[in-house]
């Protein structure tokens, strides 16, 4: 406006028109106008943002409330909000002129297509005049953080007495233990470990007697999440990784329902103890695939005794995590692999290593519903693997 003022009195000026002395006038009482309107400071205004939830799982909704309260002794002007949410957008919102002690209420839905850490705010003011040449803006609140944390579905684990490969595996693990809560006696056959039999017992008996103890479920889960780049599928669309990251979600979050002891590893991380499944989130919210190597060697460390599993999500059966898995984990862990890759090799069997103490079973998670059928299928029998 300012520069159309002063084009219009230099034209006017060469030319003699008094009209465009005129319009010149016009132009900068305008813009004095409109800027002694805005001048004057934005009223105290109290914002209270309540997010709910803050934690939010990837397709669930999520909404922030914001209220915004007059406590200044004036009438405040009409306001045009705008908050920024995470960094692609934000939220534009209009409040009407509010009378002290008046409050006025908006609110907006937080995007949860992508896991990751969104951050609200902060929340800006803007006041205009009327004919829009003056802009005052003024910071209202600061900044909240809405966390949207990986999909999880709910996977069963593996009793002793599970119909499926894997609890079938576990449960001839059991009998294989020495040691545990005493059960019963009976008498000696053909293939008993002889470090079981009773002699106090036998002495007493024609036959010798034999010491069973009470079988031990699964006391251990340790989900190992492969974040290196090239383990996963990189054609567009495919999205492998995400769906790793889904899974590890859902596998440690399962473990830790079931009330196995549940720890987290992968590269630069381990993280075990009650709060596992809270704190795994959080960082599963946030990784991102790296060149980092993992070393797969810590898995045996700090183990403690019982039976347990390693379930290592990586994008192939094939590659290279699993063979450095086998290696590292300790002899009392059973190894499962869950493939993300589309097209991955995974029948839910054993590698014919006879069930010994490092077998390896293979789980299909090409897609969630694969992911499902394919580990109940593991655990309980229940469903087919696809081949």
């Amino acid at each position: 406006a300012l520069l159309a003022a002063a084009g219009a009195f230099a034209v006017g000026r060469v030319f003699g028109l008094v009209e465009l002395y005129v319009l010149c006038a016009g132009l900068v009482t305008a813009a004095l106008i409109a800027l002694i309107a805005v001048w004057r400071p934005i009223p105290n205004l109290v914002v209270r943002r309540i997010v709910h939830p803050a934690l939010v799982s990837v397709g669930e909704s999520a909404r922030v409330d914001l209220q915004v309260t007059n406590v200044d002794g004036r009438r405040s002007p009409h306001l045009v909000l705008w908050e920024p949410v995470g960094t692609e957008g934000g939220a534009p919102m209009q409040i009407a002129a509010l009378r002290p002690g008046e409050a006025a209420d908006a609110a907006y839905r937080v995007p949860t297509a992508r896991r990751g850490l969104l951050v609200a705010g902060p929340l800006r003011a803007s006041r205009r005049d009327v004919l829009g040449l003056c802009v005052k803006s003024a910071t209202l609140i600061g900044t909240e953080e809405v966390l949207v944390v990986p999909q999880h579905i709910h996977l069963p684990f593996p009793t002793i007495g599970s119909a499926g490969r894997l609890g079938q595996h576990l449960r001839l693990r059991a009998w294989g233990q020495t040691g545990g809560e005493f059960h019963s006696l009976r008498e000696y056959a053909a293939g008993d470990d002889l470090r079981r039999i009773n002699w106090k017992a036998s002495a007493r008996s024609q036959d010798l007697m034999v010491r069973e103890t009470a079988l031990e479920g699964l006391q251990r889960c340790t989900v190992v999440l492969d974040t290196e780049r090239g383990a996963f599928d990189p054609s567009p669309g495919t999205e492998a990784f995400e769906r790793a990251v889904s899974v590890a979600a859902s596998v440690t979050m399962s473990a830790s329902t079931a009330g196995i002891g549940t720890r987290l590893v992968s590269a630069g991380i381990d993280l075990r103890g009650p709060d596992v499944a809270a704190n795994g989130l959080r960082w599963l919210a946030t990784v991102e695939p790296s060149n980092e190597p993992m070393n797969y060697a810590s898995l045996a460390r700090g183990v403690h005794e019982g039976l347990g599993v390693v379930v290592l999500v990586t994008g192939s059966a094939r590659s290279g995590a699993v063979t450095s898995a086998r290696a590292g984990i300790s002899p009392e862990d059973t190894l499962v692999v869950v493939t993300v890759n589309t097209g991955a090799t995974a029948d839910g069997t054993s590698d014919g290593d006879g069930g010994a103490s490092r077998g390896r079973f293979v789980v299909d998670a090409s897609s969630v519903d694969m992911l499902e059928r394919s580990w109940t299928a593991l655990v309980s029998g229940r469903n087919p693997v696809p081949v």
